[in-house]
Order: C-alpha cells, then structure tokens, then sequence
C-alpha cells in the first residue's frame, strides 16, 4: 500500500491578503464595493503515489509550487481541491528547528521538538548521544539556543530530524545549507536512510544529488506535474524546457546540444547526455572556500543558434565570469575569462566537465586505463591521472555501446599555466570528472585587478575512439636525439646529455633561469607543449606559470655538438634583473678554464646548499669548460655575438652536488626590458671533448 497517495491535488492563494490591507485593491475597499478578490493558482491537478522505500525527487524552477506540496503532504497547509492520504509517522525538515523555543536549551529543545516529531522520552533518551555528536554542538548543549549561531541551530534541528526513525522524511532543500562538512554529512545520513528503506520525498535544485538518491523524479512547472520515464529523461525535460530564461540558453546542431544554464553546461550527443547532472562548471577557491560558478548571477548577454555569450557576476567575490560558446559540427568551443574589479585572493581555479561514470576508459598522455568503479565509502574525490603540465589532449569512451559517445578535450591557443587531471567524484555524485587546475595565478595567490583569459577548451561530443588513441603519439615521455657517442635526452622540461650511454649531466642538466621580481624562474618548472622532432632538430616550448612569456628551444644534434637557440616570447611588458643558460655536471669535474682563466673547482661543503662562483674575473667572454681525470671535456660556447656573456663556474650546493657551467647575462645599467613579441635570449653549444686533459 502507499505511504503517500495524492489525488488532484490543487491550492491556490489570495493574490492580496493579510488584515492591514483594507483600503488597497483586494482590500475591504474592494469587498464593500462588491469587486472579486484575485486567486493565484500555484498547484493543479497532481496526482501520484508514493510507495514505501521509494526516494522521490521534485524538481522545478523557483516558484513552481515544490515547497507548497510538501506543505500539503506534511499537513502544514491544505489543498484547495483534491484529497491527500499520508500512512506512517512523518518527519517534515521544511523548516530546521521550527518547534525550537529561544529561551530552552539545546537539551531541552531537543526533547521538545522530539515530542513534535512524535517520539516518546524513551525515543529520545535512546538517541540523544547520536544527536548530539552528530550536531557537533557538544559543550553547548545545556546552552539557551538563542545564544547558537545559525550553523549551529541548522545543525541541532537536522540532527533531531533524521534521529526521529519515521516512516517518511520530507527533505525541502536542506542540503544546501550549513558549511561544507556539514552538508557532506547530511548526504550521508540521507543515503543512510534510504539504504534503511525509508521513504523520502524531497526537493532540491541540486540535480547531481536528486540524480544519486532518487528512484524517479516529478519535475513542477507552473504548477502542473511532468514524469518522463526514467530520473535522467526527467532532468533532461526540465533543462530544455528552462531554456528561454535569462541565465540559460541552448545551442544546437543535428546530433549535439548544449545547454548552457546559470553557470552550468549540459552536453548531449543524439539526445544522449555526455555530462552527468552537475555538468560543465567552474570553481573558485578563496579564503578556504569554494565558489562555483552556478552560485553566481548569470545572463546570456549575446544569443545564437550555435552559440552564446554567458555573463555571471560572482555574489562573495568581485568576480565576472564571460563565457563564450561555439558550436562547430560536434565541437563545443569554451572560451572562459574572469575579471577582478580589484585584486583577489585567490588559491585556485579548478575549470570541472562532470561526465557521467559509465565513461570507462580514460587516454591522457601516451597511457591509456580503466576508470575503477566507485565505491559506497569513497567520500571524496579520488584522483585516477595524476595531472600534468605538458599535456593538452585527452580523451574518454565507454565499452557499452549503448553508451554515451566518445570525448575528447583539447586546449587550444594561449592559455594560463594549467594540469588536466581525471577523477572520480564521491559516491555521491558519482560520476567521472576532467578538472583543468589553475594552482598559481599571481604572487601570493593574488590575482591582480583586471580581465584575465584562463583557457579555450575544444570539446568534441562525438569523437572518434581512434583518433582519440591517436593523441599518444604527440607526446613522447623521453624524446632523445643521438649523434655519435652524445645522445641528447628531454624529459619533463629536463635537457640531459649522455656520452656513451652514461649521463655526464647532474640536478638540473642543461637549463635556463630569468631572475625577475626576485624570484628565479628555472625552464625546468615551465609549462611544456609536446615535442617536435625532425631529423636532427627538436623543438618545444615552455611557458611560465606566474610571468607573461614563454621560451621557444631549438636543439640541433650533429657533428659532435648539441646547438642551442632559444627564444624568449614576451606577451606583456617584461623586465628581468639577469638570466642565465647553464648547464650542471656530475662532481667528478674538478678543473674549469674561460676566456680569461682557469681553475679548480672548490670542493662541496657538507650543509652548505648555496650555489658559490669559482672565478674571479667577469668580463665578458664566450667560451667557459669543465675538465675531468675520468669523463669527457664539456664546452658551454655563446655564438651570439650582439648579446654580452659572462661564463662563469660554479658549485651547487651540496645535496644537488654538481658542477655548473653558466653564460650569465647582466643589465648595462637597470634591468633588461622585453616589449611584447619574440626576442634572442640564448644561441650557442654545448660541446663533448673526448680528450680529457688540461
């Protein structure tokens, strides 16, 4: 039998009520003038049952007429027409704490409002510990609730509700309130209940959640009800049918739509959704909290049949979010920029495409794996790819071929210093999730006044499995380039050289550093594209992820030398106060000579980790070697004959243990100073000596 049974529920309300409106229209004016009062129907003609262990999730836009059936079904209010039957005990969480009395205390309270949620003392007593320690109030129980902060009376009175073991639970919303712990519990404790069998009705705006707990769905609008089939199909309905408010849009084409929707991106492929509920969206993470994009104010500011510009003004931070969508073919197009009306501070920016979880393959650089299942205790992110900086492609398919259809992601253009990294979400999301992270977005995590384009996302919702394979081929974990008895090897922004087989580089290897804002900027640490070989040439380039520029190296292997161009691309104004190109070898190199002078490297000194010069003179030259009883001769040699070097020797300090050959370039006067475009930095080689001796 059902625990809820509605039958042609309808209410409606007075358009003007309340006893202080007597001259105003629907007033008493009006009734002695013999004038009709208006009525506003919120609920028409509802019909549906509940049966027991079922989880029931209403849905709709503000205003549909959600909270007024709960009310009707809780008994709190009563319908205008139609007949409603409730079996069983039932807890209505409308309204945290109503029953709680200001001047009792939390103990008292919670008696109290035990006793209005039916349970006896007995009940209460067994349960009071749990309630308690669920609350976190603790030391303040025996406080007057009058002296609780709102967190703390939301907490108490969720707490009671879910202590109260009824038949049926009727949830209006509060899994959006409280701090971030809080509401993560309150899931738990819902999916805990729901797997105890009980009954839940209950409306939200969080689609991820009604999505998880819910075994169908009834979706308000206007007032009037709509089921379609399964919980998916429901929140699908609902989407499109939201479609022409002033935050929301849909793009479409033959096989692709998007739905571009208060911050969020819904992607289907054949009316088939790619993105799970929580779809495409963007978080901020400031002062220790989250800030996502769908809490903002949106308006889609600019409207076509394939595309849009979205607008959303952050309501906690001076923060506007431009979204600027595209639809090509099967390819969404994603630019997004945030402008800060004045500087924030800002630890992260994490860009989430939430697709669904029956994704079951992931390729992200030159692997490719199985995403693991989700597990019921798994209660927070789990990372499946650990992200990297070099990567730009990656991609996701399915072996159901009733499946959603493969995805790629691809970054395009310039873009902020970024790491695409592939997780799964908690179990309750449930769900696979691409995140693009933005860890380091200014000094000191502050991200200066002004508009700033973070990246353009090429999101193809009908991919091709082979080409999404395909993407290993652009990256390459240890390129090497050999020429004789020197091979040169790049890995993970790091230029090794080895000579027969066995490196004689050490720490850093062959390396640049830019010193500006007195912080050192190592190529090593630079966001790296995929590298192109050709012959004897390799090619990559590396953008920095806190200055505007970029380093472009060009490596040409032959002849027995390694021949280094590098090129610095500046996108803004950029000063430097000096930089170098060096390169680190093992500590079996105990003699130098320059253009001016040799010498003995000294020895390493045990904690001592500063990196110490070896000679004396500075002037400038273009030569500076490294000698050994053991290994080959290295010469570090600058062919740019209108950039003044100054090779130098030095020591690292002790745990890097390696010698340094280094063509350093100081200012004549002030800093060196970069207009935007491209400019020499380094031209030169690097140059292996079978002979050994001085």
């Amino acid at each position: 039998m059902p625990l809820i049974e509605l039958d042609k529920i309808a209410k409606s309300f007075s358009t003007r009520r309340g006893a202080g409106m007597l001259l105003g229209r629907g007033g008493l004016a009006d009734k002695l003038r013999g004038r009709n009062q208006g009525w506003f129907e919120v609920l028409h003609d509802i019909s549906f049952t509940v049966e027991p262990g079922e989880a029931v999730g209403l849905i709709g836009a503000n205003g549909a007429g959600k909270s007024t059936l709960l009310k009707i079904i809780a008994g709190v209010t009563a319908p205008t027409k139609g007949r409603v039957t409730v079996r069983g005990r039932v807890a209505s969480l409308l309204e945290l704490g109503a029953g709680f009395h200001p001047l009792l205390t939390g103990r008292e309270n919670v008696y109290l409002n035990g006793r209005i949620l039916g349970m006896s003392r007995a009940d209460v007593d067994r349960v009071f510990d749990d309630i308690v320690a669920f609350s976190g109030i603790g030391e303040f129980i025996d406080n007057p609730v009058d002296t609780y902060s709102s967190g703390m009376f939301v907490r108490l009175g969720f707490a009671v509700a879910v202590h109260s073991n009824p038949d049926v639970f009727l949830v209006d919303e509060v899994l959006s309130v409280g701090d971030e712990d809080f509401q993560r519990k309150c899931r738990e404790r819902i999916g805990e209940l729901r797997s105890q069998g009980k009954t839940i009705l209950f409306v939200s705006h969080d689609l991820s959640i009604v999505n998880t707990l819910c075994d169908r769905v009834i979706l308000l609008s206007g007032g009037t009800m709509f089921v379609r089939g399964t919980v998916q199909e429901t929140i699908d309905f609902y989407l499109r049918q939201i479609g022409q408010k002033k935050g929301i849009h849909t793009i479409a084409s033959t096989s692709i739509e998007a739905i571009v929707s208060h911050g969020r991106i819904s992607a289907f492929h054949n009316r088939t959704e790619i993105s799970a509920t929580s779809g495409f969206q963007v978080h901020l993470r400031s002062m220790g909290f989250v800030h996502s994009s769908p809490s903002a104010d949106w308006n889609v500011v600019a409207r076509s049949e394939n595309g849009c510009v979205a607008v959303g003004k952050m309501p906690r931070l001076p923060i506007t979010h431009t979204w600027r969508l595209q639809l090509s073919g099967s390819t969404l197009t994603w630019a997004i920029e945030v402008e800060c009306e004045r500087p924030v501070q800002i630890e992260g920016i994490d860009v989430n495409l939430f697709v669904k979880n029956s994704f079951t393959h992931w390729q992200y650089r030159d692997e490719s794996g199985m995403f693991p299942e989700i597990a019921p205790q798994q209660q927070s992110y789990l990372e499946v790819v650990p992200g990297d900086a070099v990567v730009h492609q990656t991609g996701a398919w399915s072996d159901d071929p009733n499946g959603p259809s493969p995805l790629s992601v691809e970054v395009v253009g310039n873009a902020k210093p970024h790491r695409l990294q592939w997780s799964n979400t908690d179990y309750t999301v449930g769900c696979r999730v691409l995140q693009v992270l933005f860890n380091d977005l200014g000094p000191d995590n502050v991200m200066p006044a002004g508009r700033h384009e973070l990246i353009t996302l090429e999101i193809d919702l009908g991919a091709d499995r082979d080409r999404i394979l395909g993407y290993r081929a652009k990256y390459v974990r240890g390129t090497a380039l050999t020429d004789g008895d020197l091979t040169m090897r790049f890995a993970d922004g790091r230029f090794s050289l080895e000579w027969r087989g066995e490196e004689i580089t050490r720490a850093v290897a062959l390396y640049s550093s830019i010193l500006t804002h007195n912080i050192w900027n190592d190529s090593d640490k630079l966001h790296w594209s995929y590298v192109d070989c050709s012959g004897s040439v390799m090619r990559v380039t590396g953008r920095s992820r806190r200055f505007p520029f970029a380093q472009h190296w060009e490596l040409d292997l032959r002849d027995g030398a390694l021949y280094v161009t590098i090129s610095i691309e500046a996108f803004d104004d950029f000063e430097m106060d000096e930089y170098h190109t060096s390169i680190g070898l093992r500590p079996e190199y105990d003699r130098w000579q320059s253009d001016h002078e040799l010498g003995a490297f000294p020895p390493f000194e045990e904690g001592l980790e500063d990196w110490r010069h070896a000679n004396r003179d500075y002037a400038p030259g273009t030569t500076i070697k490294a000698l050994s009883r053991v290994l080959p001769s290295v010469i570090l040699r600058s062919t740019a004959s209108d950039i003044p070097f100054r090779m130098t020797a030095l020591n690292t300090g002790a745990t890097d243990n390696a010698r340094v050959l280094q063509a350093l370039r100081t200012p004549e006067s002030g800093r060196i100073r970069l207009a935007p475009g491209r400019h020499l930095y380094f031209q030169g080689l690097v140059r292996v000596d079978g002979a050994n001796s001085l």
